[in-house]
């Protein structure tokens, strides 16, 4: 009991102060009486742990032995399309097959696909079943396979055998990744031993991996090359991994679904002559952090999400939009604004307040001297 409500008041100061990295929002099901135990088990550990892991647990009724597992009030199929849409991880306690056929009508591609992770009944193996880099699988797998004392089962190439992986390099560093054609033709090339070159205007830290050479320009490119910045690269022998420095304040009504906030969200960057993949952070006040529209645009995009109090951005010195009605509501004079000149640590607001369909946006651009990449 008192483990129980330390777990809670550590989640709710995490949640009072500003957000580090966006919660997980991860849909556990199974399918018998001991699955239904290990769920449990595994949503307790994760939710135990300092990462911010948000865990709901699904069940046939028949099976349920807990008070946090809902019962099941759909079909495998339904429920699956619902929340692989809607969910940064699914965990399958249960039968592969079970997972395979579930999933297989939804998966799209590696770089929208959420993670499935699948966990027998019994807690003997975690299997990375899909998305393991960009969606993160293999490492909720590791953490999953920690938390039950389970064996972790990775299949993918760069890690089973040991070797720097473009795409994982770029999710842990916020970059975007230009053509993931040629990301999957620098990771056949590590797995043969060849070496890539290395350009990064973006500060460097820690050490690289052997396979990695360091160029000072693009002039002395190899056979095959990262590119790391904002520059325009069109060579096609380099893979242009883009920062996304800039930051998305946005304030909304409660309930606003994803279509208007993405439209209202489009539209900004449009205006900015920016893409949405540029956009890194989507930031707002922490009374929107379980807005449920709001995460699955950052779901969809693969961006992170910042959340303050009021008290937080009214902290903040500058010139803002005021509303008299939104600092009402909010205790803040303006949210979208604010949020995202927190969010950008210091950086400058190029987009004030515009509105669209009820949403209030606003843009912040990152200094560029924070730019900075990392091999730890």
């Amino acid at each position: 009991y008192l483990r129980r409500n330390l777990v809670l008041r550590r989640k709710e100061q995490k949640k009072k102060e500003i957000s580090r990295s966006k919660i997980l929002e991860i849909k556990i099901i199974s399918f018998s009486a001991k699955g239904c135990s290990k769920a449990a088990e595994i949503a307790k550990g994760l939710e135990a742990m300092d990462s911010l892991y948000s865990c709901e647990n699904f069940s046939p009724q028949r099976y349920i032995s807990d008070d946090r597992t809902a019962a099941l009030s759909e079909s495998l199929d339904t429920w699956t399309a619902k929340n692989f849409a809607c969910s940064d991880a699914l965990i399958f306690v249960g039968a592969a097959g079970i997972a395979v056929r579930a999933i297989a009508p939804q998966v799209k591609q590696k770089t929208q696909d959420p993670a499935v992770v699948v966990v027998d009944e019994l807690g003997r193996y975690a299997i990375s079943l899909l998305s393991g880099h960009l969606g993160g699988a293999n490492l909720l797998t590791q953490t999953v396979a920690g938390v039950i004392r389970a064996e972790a089962v990775i299949t993918t190439a760069t890690d089973i055998n040991e070797r720097f992986s473009v795409d994982t390099f770029a999710k842990d560093n916020g970059l975007y990744i230009e053509d993931m054609k040629l990301a999957k033709e620098i990771s056949a090339a590590v797995l043969r031993d060849e070496k890539i070159g290395f350009i990064s205007d973006a500060k460097v830290r820690g050490n690289m991996p052997d396979c990695l050479i360091r160029c000072e320009d693009i002039e002395q490119r190899q056979k095959l090359n990262i590119y790391i910045g904002r520059r325009e690269i069109t060579f096609k022998d380099t893979l242009n991994l883009r920062p996304r420095p800039y930051v998305l304040g946005i304030g909304c009504r409660r309930g606003k679904p994803l279509e208007e906030l993405e439209q209202a969200a489009v539209s900004a960057a449009q205006k900015a002559g920016i893409r949405m993949e540029d956009i890194g952070t989507i930031a707002s006040i922490d009374l929107k952090q379980d807005e449920e529209g709001l995460l699955q645009l950052c779901r969809k995009y693969k961006m992170k999400s910042r959340f303050y109090t009021a008290s937080r951005l009214m902290s903040l010195e500058g010139s803002f939009s005021p509303s008299a009605f939104v600092s009402e509501i909010t205790g803040a004079d303006n949210v979208c604004e604010r949020a995202a000149v927190a969010a950008s640590e210091g950086g400058e607001l190029i987009d004030k307040k515009r509105s669209l369909c009820g949403v209030t946006t606003a843009l912040a651009l990152k200094e560029e001297d924070r730019m900075e990449v990392s091999f730890e």
